[in-house]
């Protein structure tokens, strides 16, 4: 009797079914946490790269790389004013189609030779050279490639956070020493349960998508041997459908991603 007032007193309760700790096995956890974790820092090193390199190149001597006008393009998809530039150089594109302002455009005539000054490291083009005059590009990408670079290592930082924690856990929770830091036995109370069902059909065809589900159960300890505060765990269905509120029960999880082992009824 007192038991079931104190799940009544809990129903009364708000319940919190959002967790950080997925309640997945601890291998998956590793698996997943490791491989995002990797994309992430791939990511991350990536901009970061790029970033230095660009600041490198904001320093340093242009590289100078000859070519010929070989047409002028007035009227090109986006509006703007275009030279088609031919190299000849290894490294190199065989062809360009830089944008240039008005003046370029009609200062520069068909096989002229111009010098094309690119960044040493990232052979952005920023500017062109023709009969001693220097005229820099109406749409230089080095503002681009600042942005992208600096948008690769703000995203892969971030995503980078989670999935080492996730990680983490599944490491601690599979490789611990100590059997009972790996697993975490409790008894407690039933106050809550909880099937979240997806209501979005399966794909059509030969192989449709199966509709899945996930059950929940919200426990209280009745023991010492954890906080005196709600925690909530993902189940199977037949667990699921085992169970009431009220009910008292044995539960065996890992500590870190709270993934259940075994829940059993206290007889």
């Amino acid at each position: 009797m007192r038991q079931h007032q104190k799940a009544r007193t809990f129903e009364e309760e708000p319940i919190s079914w959002w967790s950080w700790r997925p309640g997945i096995k601890p291998r998956n956890a590793l698996i997943i946490g490791g491989l995002l974790s990797f994309v992430a820092l791939m990511l991350a090193s990536l901009g970061l790269i790029t970033l230095a390199l660009g600041i490198v190149d904001s320093v340093s001597q242009p590289l100078i790389v000859p070519g010929v006008v070989t047409e002028h393009i007035a009227n090109s998809f986006d509006g703007q004013p275009r030279l088609r530039i031919r190299l000849h150089t290894a490294g190199f594109p065989d062809e360009i189609l830089p944008v240039v302002t008005d003046a370029v455009f009609h200062a520069i005539h068909d096989n002229d030779a111009v010098l094309l000054n690119y960044s040493q490291n990232l052979h952005m083009l920023y500017a062109l050279q023709s009969n001693g005059q220097r005229y820099t590009l109406a749409a230089s990408e080095t503002a681009g490639i600042y942005f992208g670079a600096v948008v690769l290592l703000l995203f892969g930082m971030a995503l980078l956070c989670y999935p080492l924690v996730l990680a983490n856990w599944g490491w601690r929770d599979l490789y611990r020493q100590d059997e009972h830091v790996k697993r975490r036995v409790m008894t407690a109370t039933v106050v809550g349960l909880r099937a979240a069902l997806q209501t979005r059909a399966g794909r059509p065809g030969l192989t449709p998508r199966p509709v899945r589900s996930w059950y929940g159960v919200a426990l209280c300890p009745t023991d010492g041997s954890a906080d005196k505060q709600t925690l909530t765990f993902a189940i199977s269905e037949e667990a699921h459908k085992s169970l009431h509120r009220g009910d008292i029960v044995h539960v065996t999880y890992s500590p870190h991603l709270h993934y259940v082992y075994a829940l059993e009824h206290v007889e």
